[in-house]
């Protein structure tokens, strides 16, 4: 049987054998799914497992995306003081990540020393439901924001909550929030007054006005004009998560 090398054949084999297909072939990669086995301690049980500090905070991360609440997480590798690390990974969790500051109220936590490893028990108190978490709309940048708005405005939502993997600086998604809501309440046309000319009053006894007439009357607006509150989580300048609350008009 005659055997036939392609070019692409004859490069792979030539790569192998100088040594450079080794350091291509050696190249791997992962991803952390929400119920990836990486952070289970065992495939049948619920509690997880970290190795270092990122692992801790990414497993309380997973813990908020089932919105548990509680877990267990088994604090493995060198740190000497693992009681520290899980209260600064407790505390970064709830303060510095998006979700964690959209989500929870608060976190307590107890833990104890076993052989080999270091215990952790959470508990999250949350300020937002199962379906609040959702509920969140993805999007990779700030570019979606309005086609976003408008989409939860035809929904009849009155709030929508946006998790961007990248949202650049506060200002422009304010910018782009008020775009939005001059659509939705577009400012009144100012009309030119228009002069005539002057008449000569006729003279006509005076009279003392009464108490009504001296009242201003004050028109109040049908609905509500002013801009739309926007919220970022956590408030600093890279948050990861916006919120926006919708007045819509009263016949939408």
């Amino acid at each position: 049987m005659s055997r036939r090398w392609t070019t692409a054949s004859l490069l792979a084999l030539c790569l192998l054998l100088t040594g450079c297909g080794e350091r291509l072939l050696a190249r791997s990669y992962s991803s952390v799914t929400p119920h990836s086995a990486v952070y289970r301690e065992t495939e049948s049980a619920d509690t997880l497992r970290a190795e270092n500090y990122p692992d801790l905070v990414n497993a309380l991360l997973m813990l908020l995306g089932d919105h548990s609440e509680a877990g267990t997480v088994r604090i493995y590798g060198d740190s000497p003081d693992k009681a520290r690390l899980a209260e600064d990974a407790c505390v970064e969790v709830q303060k510095e990540t998006a979700l964690g500051a959209y989500l929870l109220d608060y976190i307590t936590y107890e833990g104890k020393a076993e052989s080999g490893y270091y215990e952790l028990t959470v508990r999250f108190g949350y300020r937002r439901t199962a379906d609040e978490l959702a509920s969140i709309v993805n999007a990779t940048s700030a570019e979606a924001l309005p086609d976003l708005l408008r989409a939860a405005i035809d929904e009849g939502r009155d709030a929508v909550a946006i998790r961007f993997g990248y949202l650049g600086d506060r200002e422009s998604v304010t910018e782009q929030v008020e775009i939005v809501h001059r659509e939705v309440f577009p400012p009144e046309p100012v009309e030119e007054p228009v002069e005539e000319p002057a008449e000569e009053p006729a003279e006509e006894p005076t009279e003392e006005p009464t108490e009504d007439e001296t009242r201003e009357t004050v028109e109040e607006p049908p609905y509500d004009l002013s801009p739309w509150q926007v919220l970022f989580y956590p408030n600093d300048e890279k948050p990861g998560i916006i919120e926006v609350l919708i007045q819509k008009k009263p016949d939408a």
